[in-house]
């Protein structure tokens, strides 16, 4: 399953704001729509994200 994070940095650590999954029926090209429009509306609420295949540091499991 594709897993993709929104993420945002904050005093060097990097800290996991939303989780999306590919759904079974979604195609790749609709997926990606998707996470574009949800990396837009984070960022009008003023939060500065980028998208990960990896979660931030704080679901790190040490």
């Amino acid at each position: 399953m594709n897993t993709t994070y929104l993420n945002t940095k904050s005093k060097g650590i990097t800290k996991t704001v939303a989780e999306f999954s590919k759904k079974d029926d979604q195609s790749n090209k609709q997926f990606s729509e998707f996470i574009k429009e949800q990396m837009v509306a984070h960022k009008k609420e003023g939060m500065d994200v980028f998208k990960s295949p990896r979660p931030g540091d704080d679901r790190n499991k040490f």
